[in-house]
């Protein structure tokens, strides 16, 4: 299984304001909890009324359940998410704004920011 290679805190300092966390985590079939009553097991992770996951700390934006987080968040790579060029530049309110805002934006390659790697990390 593949480990974030994401400085999420340096990330953070460019402005991002985990907007990752506000999109759909949907679950591997060996990471859903059974259903209590038997039905099919929920295949994807809540969000709060705020849009953002319900593993995510309000406070400091860390994940709450880092060490055993779905397959999904451990492989995400945000600089590989054209959405991060608009969350570091415009910020976050809604996934679907980002969106638009993402496409608006039309920002060339070479002027794209990127979170850096963990420390000790090969780019």
């Amino acid at each position: 299984m593949v480990d974030s290679l994401i400085d999420c805190d340096e990330g953070r300092r460019l402005g991002c304001r985990t907007f990752c966390c506000r999109l759909l985590v949907r679950l591997a079939e060996d990471e859903r909890e059974p259903a209590m009553n038997g039905s099919v097991p929920k295949g994807f992770v809540d969000k709060g009324p705020d849009g953002l996951c319900v593993h995510l700390d309000r406070c400091t934006h860390r994940c709450g359940i880092w060490e055993k987080r779905p397959r999904v968040c451990r492989e995400y790579d945000c600089n590989h998410d054209y959405l991060l060029q608009a969350a570091v530049r415009v910020g976050v309110t809604n996934i679907v704004q980002l969106a638009k805002d993402a496409q608006a934006l039309r920002i060339a390659i070479e002027n794209c920011i990127k979170v850096p790697g963990c420390a000790g990390d090969v780019d």
